[in-house]
């Protein structure tokens, strides 16, 4: 134009151009945060619905991109922008049904292992039992056959010994009896110079509790010495069945017959 300088007119189109840049910075920026805005708000609607939608939606995929493109954009214009925060991971929570049946899986551990104690503690008593029974029937069978030994093995030479010894061992009535004869015995045995040996075959304990017990006894006498008779050298076969009760810590015989 006449009457202008030629440097009135670069000024004028320098401002021309600061003005369209800031504008133009403007909208991108705003652009930009709207895209954020949108982004934002469609990933919190995703994470809240994670349980039910296992994959993003094609809008959701379509906004993150058109904001990516924004911000690649707006990075290439002078134009400060603060990135967005991405919104906290929350981790799902877990489901009702996995904690019941971890629970119903230790109870059941739980009922297996008490049945496994309850067995072996009733096999243990069991066992117990059974040794406590097979130790008593050996001490009335180890009694009942030292006693009927005791009986009847004589010998006239040491016959007050002898008739003792079963008085020691015998408790009740059949010891009250046998005290009161044993004066006759030991004479008896004296004059007829009267000596057995007696071997016990066998014992079978028919009853018994703790205290108490009914023992069967074969036994086989033979008399010995010079002057038994020949026909009283023979061998003879006996049963006897002896009572036995505890006293203190001995057992002793409260009555004998033969049978």
């Amino acid at each position: 134009m006449p009457g202008k300088s030629e440097s009135e007119v670069p000024d004028a189109d320098g401002a021309v151009s600061a003005e369209a840049a800031e504008a133009a910075a403007a909208a991108a920026e705003e652009r930009a945060e709207a895209a954020r805005a949108r982004a934002n708000e469609l990933r919190a609607k995703l994470e809240a619905s994670r349980d039910e939608t296992p994959a993003p939606s094609e809008t959701v995929t379509e906004a993150v991109t058109e904001a990516e493109s924004v911000d690649s954009e707006s990075e290439a214009e002078p134009v400060d922008t603060e990135p967005a925060q991405a919104s906290p991971d929350i981790s799902p929570k877990p489901k009702r049904g996995l904690r019941l049946g971890t629970v119903a899986a230790v109870l059941a551990v739980l009922v297996v292992v008490a049945a496994l104690l309850g067995a072996g503690g009733y096999m243990l008593w069991q066992h117990r039992t059974a040794d406590q029974l097979q130790h008593r029937n050996a001490e009335f069978a180890a009694a009942a056959r030292q006693g009927v030994v005791n009986l009847m093995s004589l010998d006239y030479t040491h016959a007050e010994e002898t008739v003792q010894r079963v008085i020691d061992d015998s408790t009740g009535k059949f010891k009250a009896n046998f005290e009161d004869g044993s004066g006759d015995l030991i004479k008896a045995l004296t004059d007829a110079k009267v000596a057995t040996k007696v071997t016990v075959n066998n014992t079978a304990v028919e009853s018994m509790d703790k205290d108490s017990a009914t023992v069967l006894v074969a036994a086989t006498s033979q008399r010995t010495g010079p002057d038994a008779p020949k026909e009283d050298q023979q061998p003879r076969v006996w049963r006897v069945v002896v009572s036995l009760v505890r006293e203190g810590d001995q057992l002793k015989m409260s009555d004998v017959e033969f049978v």
